[in-house]
């Protein structure tokens, strides 16, 4: 299968979590969702790849909340100001409507 691979910016996790909930359910993988500008390199993993493709799965067959950990040094809940980024394979044949759950989500393709 032919993936693609999209890269958005949410302006807070709760927006970037309901776009992975709907990007699972297109077969999306490999999910890696960091804060940006967290740390010396640009953006610090959420989660992992793993992590974050089982609760892709979780979401998509078990109806799982997703919970992310606060990054140290964070306020608790996240800020309000704080940027997320998020990357995702997606199938070729479902980019045009993962693009649209991402705008829709309030997050904007990078």
């Amino acid at each position: 299968m032919d993936m693609q691979r999209l890269e958005a910016s949410f302006a807070s996790q709760e927006q970037a979590e309901a776009a992975v909930r709907k990007l699972a359910s297109l077969r999306g993988n490999r999910f890696r969702l960091s804060r940006a500008g967290a740390g010396e390199s640009g953006g610090e993993y959420v989660e992992s790849n793993a992590q974050m493709n089982a609760v892709a799965n979780a979401l998509l067959y078990g109806g799982t909340e997703l919970e992310m950990a606060d990054e140290p040094g964070s306020a608790p809940g996240g800020s309000a100001a704080a940027a997320f980024t998020l990357s995702v394979d997606v199938p070729a044949e479902a980019a045009e409507q993962a693009r649209q759950v991402v705008t829709q989500a309030g997050g904007s393709l990078i």
